[in-house]
């Protein structure tokens, strides 16, 4: 029954963005090796679609590493290649981020509260000439439902308040994370970016991706 009522959400939740502003797309594999008892390593690739799927508008991939601090906090590093384009018309342009995260979880019964705050540094390619992009620092806060089934819903809000400026987007999300074996799993989400500052109105998108533990 539980099962049951979280899908209905999520799927309430991706019909509703659907019907208002047409639904974008991020689809990606992530892969993860445990190289020691605190140390893991990770690869992920994904591509994402616009507001109404018709056009491949970004595919990245990143490659990083987790280290266990203690039982409740993890730190991770990452480097992250991004190419992207503003709309079908234009042409590709790339992206270098580096960021590094700091979440700390605990368990409240069968709640799982967790707080990540990363910071990000971006560059981007025009013509053969790299310059700055952006930096943030984001604090994103995440409850998950930890239940004996399958099946782990959560709810998260990630804040991005840009380093030099202010809080300028919000990004509220929801999904199921469903574990299909010891190494498997798919994560199933639906999120929409929240401009603070600016008129812009983004599309919620679906996510949909896929882990694979090495």
């Amino acid at each position: 029954m539980k099962k049951k009522f979280f899908i209905a959400i999520l799927l309430l939740g991706f019909r509703i963005g659907n019907a208002q502003d047409g639904v974008g797309l991020r689809s990606g594999v992530n892969l993860q090796k445990k190289i020691a008892k605190k140390i893991t390593l990770n690869a992920n690739g994904q591509v994402r679609f616009n507001g109404d799927i018709s056009y491949l508008q970004t595919y990245l991939f990143e490659l990083g590493g987790a280290y266990k601090i203690s039982k409740a906090f993890d730190a991770e590093v990452y480097y992250r290649f991004v190419d992207r384009r503003k709309n079908e018309t234009k042409d590709f342009k790339i992206r270098h981020r580096f960021y590094a995260d700091l979440s700390y979880d605990k368990k409240f019964g069968a709640i799982k509260f967790e707080n990540r705050l990363r910071f990000q540094h971006q560059f981007k390619d025009n013509d053969g000439i790299t310059e700055f992009d952006a930096s943030y620092i984001r604090d994103k806060i995440e409850i998950g439902y930890d239940n004996k089934s399958k099946f782990t819903p959560y709810v998260s809000t990630d804040f991005f308040f840009q380093i030099g400026g202010t809080l300028d987007q919000l990004r509220p999300k929801m999904g199921i994370n469903y574990k299909i074996n010891k190494k498997n799993a798919l994560d199933i989400s639906v999120f929409k970016d929240i401009d603070l500052v600016g008129v812009e109105k983004l599309s919620p998108v679906l996510g949909l991706i896929y882990k694979v533990k090495l």
